[in-house]
């Protein structure tokens, strides 16, 4: 059943092949996404307040793989 919020669909597969990212499930329907190398992470982080105008290259490749979804639409 999908989320009833607007949701971004996106495969462990796919952000572990990308071999710069990881994903590892958190929760019921969750899953953490992080560098493979950790000590980036800060760099990443730090890049959110210019995320639209300057995305990190860690932001480009996750929405490469990602699917957007309205509420209630299947992945």
């Amino acid at each position: 059943m999908p989320p009833p919020q607007n949701y971004t669909f996106i495969t462990l597969l796919a952000v572990n092949s990308t071999g710069v990212l990881k994903a590892v499930v958190d929760g019921k329907n969750h899953a953490s996404v992080f560098p493979a190398n950790r000590a980036t992470m800060p760099n990443w982080i730090n890049s959110r307040s210019t995320a639209i105008e300057n995305p990190h290259p860690y932001t480009l490749i996750l929405k490469s793989i990602s699917l957007p979804r309205k509420k209630g639409e299947e992945p």
